[in-house]
This record gives C-alpha cells, sequence and structure tokens, in this order.
C-alpha cells in the first residue's frame, strides 16, 4: 500500500487526497496504461493536419470503431487520417500505411514497444509532439504519455 505523493491536496489522476494510502501506486500506473484504448482526436489538432494533407479516409472513427473494421477496408489511393485504439494491435493498424496514397497516425510516442521500432521508425516524417494533448477537446483530460505523428507517403522506392 503506497501513499500518493503527487504534490497536490488531491491527485488528478485519481482524486484521491494526498498522503492517503492506495493499494497501488497510481501515478506510475499511468505511464504504462490508459484507462481506455480510444482517445478523441483534438478538433484543432485534426484541422491543422488536414489543412495540410487534406484526408478523405479515417478508418477508426471514434463513435462507428465497434460496428465497422477500417482496418480491413482498403485504403488504396486514399489519403488515410489514423488515430487507432492506443492498445494492443497498433502494428495491425500501421501495416497498412504504405497501402494508401498517404496516410498520417496519430500514435502515442511508446519508443520502447516493438511497433514502434518495426514501423514507426520506417515512417517517412516522425512528429514529436510537445507537450501533452487534451483529448476531445478537454482540457483537463491531457494524456498519460507523449504523443507522435507517423506520416508515411505511399509505397517506398525498390
Amino acid at each position: 500500500m503506497s501513499p500518493c505523493f503527487c504534490g497536490d491536496s488531491q491527485c488528478r489522476s485519481c482524486g484521491v487526497a494526498q498522503g492517503t494510502i492506495e493499494p497501488v501506486v497510481h501515478r506510475a500506473r499511468a505511464l504504462f496504461t490508459s484507462v481506455t484504448p480510444h482517445h478523441a482526436t483534438p478538433r484543432a489538432f485534426y484541422e491543422q493536419l488536414d489543412a495540410e494533407f487534406g484526408f478523405d479516409f479515417d478508418p477508426c472513427p471514434l463513435n462507428d470503431a465497434s460496428i465497422w473494421d477500417g482496418c480491413a477496408a482498403s485504403w488504396t489511393g486514399k489519403r488515410v487520417f489514423c488515430n487507432p485504439p492506443y492498445g494492443r494491435g497498433v502494428d495491425r493498424w500501421l501495416a497498412k500505411a504504405r497501402e494508401a496514397e498517404l496516410a498520417v497516425y496519430l500514435l502515442p510516442a511508446r519508443t520502447d514497444t516493438a511497433w514502434f521500432h518495426d514501423y514507426a521508425l520506417t515512417a517517412d516524417e516522425i512528429r514529436f509532439i510537445r507537450g501533452r494533448l487534451c483529448f476531445g477537446d478537454n482540457p483537463d483530460k491531457r494524456a498519460p504519455f507523449p504523443s507522435v505523428v507517423l506520416v508515411y507517403r505511399g509505397e517506398r522506392p525498390a
């Protein structure tokens, strides 16, 4: 059992009063997991990327993700924006990148994962986001992880 020592009178991540005994070290937990794998792209952030890249396909829209599998759809010739669920299976989404004319991903910057080494490092551009994004346009819902934008421009020349 560990007390919360985040420095606030009440911890913003779990609501526990400072010094209260908790059965887990909740601050460390936030560094390794998310409460949900689904994170709504901040509107202004998406609009800035869309103005630069001109997207015409989102294979995993937040509200429709439970009724269709955008990973199974063809991405051929499309300009894709993809903010996939941030759990196991990110590699499935990244494997589709070169199928598209252009694929831009918003992902957690988990540089220690296999998918990051196998797929992210092959991107044409890697843009690390300074600071933490506020998902769903909620300033109180900062990501517990850093984010990265990966840009793939079609097939790689042989």
